[in-house]
């Protein structure tokens, strides 16, 4: 539970944006956009099965807000770039785990919503709430660091995002609107 700043009242967990549909005013190419990704957000979870071909086995399951998944770096050939990625939660590939670039597959989406779960999961009680980051709010993401997520809202401006509440795989909401151009004022 959260309270709402100022109110004294307390609220749940962010809403399911699964019923929120993409506004109107959108125009979705239907040969460039999935549209049917463009209607209903998923979870990061479920992105990473229907996207990168994980399985349930690939999360971790102990804990009060599953699925999890490992916040890790993948070290290229070169082995002169490494970069945050998604990592399977157990060992999948012998005495290695499935890694998925975060920078490639965040790409297909355009928008995140982070429910206050993640923060309190991670980070400890009473650390989701409106004074430690934007919850229920849909933000651009801009660009994925080590330091956390770039984000920006219209309401909320520049937000980072650190990249522990992300390893709560179903408490993170992904979009795509279909948008094209800048972030919005």
């Amino acid at each position: 539970m959260m309270t709402v700043q100022g109110t004294g009242q307390e609220m749940g967990p962010a809403p399911d944006p699964r019923g929120i549909e993409a506004p109107a005013s959108i125009s979705v190419d239907a040969s460039s956009v999935d549209a049917a990704r463009v209607r209903a957000p998923t979870t990061l979870a479920e992105s990473l099965i229907t996207e990168a071909g994980w399985t349930r086995g690939n999360f971790g399951h102990d804990g009060p807000n599953p699925p999890y998944l490992r916040i890790g770096g993948k070290l290229w050939l070169t082995l002169t770039e490494f970069e945050p990625c998604f990592s399977s939660f157990h060992r999948d590939r012998l005495l290695f785990r499935s890694k998925v670039s975060m920078t490639d597959h965040l790409s297909h989406y355009d928008q995140i919503m982070v429910d206050p779960l993640a923060f309190e999961d991670r980070f400890g009680p009473r650390q989701g709430t409106d004074a430690t980051f934007p919850f229920g709010a849909w933000l651009s993401i801009r660009e994925v660091r080590f330091t956390g997520i770039e984000l920006l809202g219209k309401r909320h401006g520049p937000v980072r995002l650190p990249l522990e509440p992300l390893a709560v795989a179903s408490a993170i909401w992904l979009r795509h609107t279909g948008r094209t151009g800048p972030a919005p004022a």
